[in-house]
């Protein structure tokens, strides 16, 4: 893999860009939710109201972390997966031939994969299309500039795309594990597309009292941020009275798959919208004091908030 760095930001509009992607917005320098990769893709418990339960360090996930304590909640962030980027010769290989203009468009899917692109090079004749905009702010910062940002998910994406055009060749960098939503929907559009792997993910055990809590009910509600998460916390064991807040539909599914809930799904792929799910959720809940077991060893349990406004969505 080429060294990290800033590239040359050289991505103007290409010969299909898609019809609805809103244009690319200018970078903004102080609102970037924690990547989805590394620091945002764990379990988050939130406490029942009132309830009580172990707090543990912020450590990953400090945004959405502090975003739940500011509404008065006890959080806690234990990765259940883990991403490793990947840097073999096939990826060395794709980039290559993007800087050599060899794809009309670069299709981001995730901010992990944008954050793998940090030094590479796309030309001004290929279209740059970010899955979302925390996707689009990464690869700002990666140095490449999207030409056109879709609306959050792989659906919109695809949907949001024009048939392709004769000779319109895509480079999809992305998870081994990731949707075929939208490698699949492209071709469907008539677009080449090459994918290649950009990163793997790699299971994670949370401590084991974190896992005996889960299992025992003792959280109020867990967020789940990827279908591989959902099916890991699946294997783990959720009570069926915790709360399962699913960041958007492909996660829903697999919650809904692994036989989790009740479920509730965010509104939009970002910190504020998983909040205020997470808040509708508790307010849904019954009013109940969680399992009497006893609790595990850490540090002494914090209270929760008897009550919580609800957050706006920011976007």
């Amino acid at each position: 893999m080429r060294s990290p760095g800033r590239a040359r930001s050289r991505s103007s509009s290409a010969r299909s860009s898609p019809r609805t992607c809103s244009p690319a917005a200018p970078a903004r320098s102080s609102r970037r939710s924690a990547p989805d990769a590394l620091r945002r893709d764990g379990l988050r418990p939130a406490p029942r109201r009132p309830a009580r339960a172990d707090h543990a360090p912020g450590g990953a996930g400090e945004r959405l972390a502090s975003l739940l304590e500011a509404e008065g909640l006890a959080a806690e962030h234990a990765p259940l997966t883990r991403l490793v980027p990947s840097s073999g010769e096939e990826l060395e290989a794709a980039l290559a031939q993007l800087a050599a203009g060899a794809f009309t468009h670069l299709v981001v899917t995730s901010r992990t994969a944008a954050e793998v692109l940090a030094g590479a090079e796309a030309p001004s004749v290929t279209a740059i299309i970010a899955v979302g905009g925390g996707t689009a702010q990464t690869l700002r910062e990666a140095g490449l500039s999207p030409t056109a940002v879709a609306d959050g998910s792989g659906a919109a994406l695809v949907a949001a795309m024009p048939p392709a055009a004769p000779g319109d060749r895509v480079l999809l960098p992305a998870s081994a594990a990731a949707s075929r939503t939208v490698p699949e929907g492209l071709r469907a559009a008539g677009y080449e597309v090459v994918e290649v792997e950009a990163y793997r993910p790699e299971p994670v055990d949370p401590p084991p009292a974190v896992a005996e809590s889960l299992a025992a009910g003792r959280y109020a509600a867990i967020v789940l941020t990827s279908p591989m998460i959902a099916r890991r916390a699946a294997e783990l064991g959720v009570h069926p009275a915790t709360a399962v807040i699913a960041i958007g539909d492909p996660t829903a599914e697999a919650v809904r798959a692994a036989g989790l809930g009740p479920l509730h799904q965010a509104v939009a792929p970002t910190d504020e919208s998983l909040v205020a799910a997470v808040l509708e959720a508790l307010d849904a809940a019954p009013h109940e004091t969680p399992p009497s077991s006893p609790a595990p060893a850490g540090p002494a349990p914090s209270a929760a908030h008897p009550t919580h406004p609800r957050s706006k969505e920011t976007r």
